[in-house]
């Protein structure tokens, strides 16, 4: 259930640089694609003696081979891919956002799930509605294949809800930390507001700062050929998360790199990344993922 006009969806995710006079409207603004510093992030967690890794790529190739062919630093006709892959005890998922570089369309939001659950949920944002192409295993056996070799397939449409705006500007959770790291979130208060494609149906999540705390960092940094080991002090945001169906008759099922409930996020104001997050797993409970390493963009260092 995404906004009706939604050809301008997920306009949010490179749109995003501005804060929202008020939280509880969606956020909207320029081109905010070079604000974002990072292009690779990895996070870690241990828990009752279990380990989860998350991975968070930008790949801007297929933007810088169209450009360079058009001869302009931005063409038509490229995108952005950001892609996560989540490694939780029992259960691996893997997400990918196709974004255009230009009005920050979503081309298409995949999720893969293997391990616990088996699909891959192919998103596709139409006119008038949500297209959902949902691909299984048929079988046991079958599960152990690949995705790609899963033979069981359905299709469904779900119509967009009436209580979004023409033109809503939607975007998935990597989108979400996209948008994130391009705003200007800088003291308690600050707030961004974005409209999150969550499973069939839309969430307005609101990340808001709540306070100031000094943390302690210790992760790799790469720029370019540089690799250096940061330990340092930081006074870093702490934000949470609030999340909202869009649809009233929804339940609230917000959830980013697995971890769901209570969402935080301990943010650092200089290079504009979540160095934790904290969420809760089922049967684990809270569970925290820190950064253990960042590898900047051409020109992004803090």
């Amino acid at each position: 259930m995404v906004g009706r006009y939604a050809l301008a969806a997920v306009a949010c995710v490179l749109g995003i640089a501005q804060l929202p006079a008020r939280a509880d409207e969606p956020t909207s603004g320029g081109h905010a694609g070079q604000r974002v510093m990072w292009r690779e992030l990895r996070y870690t967690a241990h828990k009752m003696g279990m380990s989860a890794t998350v991975e968070v790529r930008l790949d801007e190739s297929a933007v810088a081979e169209r450009a360079a062919a058009a001869g302009s630093a931005v063409s038509k006709g490229g995108e952005l891919v950001l892609e996560s892959t989540t490694h939780l005890p029992g259960r691996v998922f893997f997400a990918r956002e196709r974004i255009d570089p230009v009005d920050a369309r979503a081309r298409r939001i995949v999720d893969t799930e293997t391990g616990a659950r088996f699909h891959r949920k192919t998103y596709t944002l139409t006119a008038h509605g949500l297209l959902l192409d949902m691909l299984e295993p048929a079988s046991g056996s079958e599960s152990r294949l690949a995705p790609e070799r899963w033979t069981r397939e359905t299709r469904s449409f779900t119509p967009y809800p009436r209580g979004l705006a023409e033109g809503a500007m939607i975007t998935g959770p990597i989108g979400l930390l996209y948008a994130a790291s391009a705003a200007s979130l800088t003291a308690p208060g600050d707030a961004l507001t974005v409209l999150v494609l969550v499973q069939t149906h839309v969430e307005q999540v609101t990340l808001r700062v709540d306070r100031v705390a000094t943390v302690a960092l210790d992760f790799q940094e790469r720029s370019g050929s540089s690799v250096r080991e940061v330990h340092e002090q930081l006074s870093a945001l702490r934000l949470v998360a609030q999340s909202r169906p869009v649809d009233p008759s929804s339940g609230s099922a917000f959830r980013i790199f697995g971890l769901g409930g209570d969402v935080e996020l301990v943010w650092d104001p200089v290079r504009r990344l979540p160095v934790e997050i904290t969420g809760s797993v089922k049967v684990l409970g809270r569970v925290h993922v820190r950064l253990a390493s960042v590898t900047l963009r051409a020109g992004g260092g803090p």
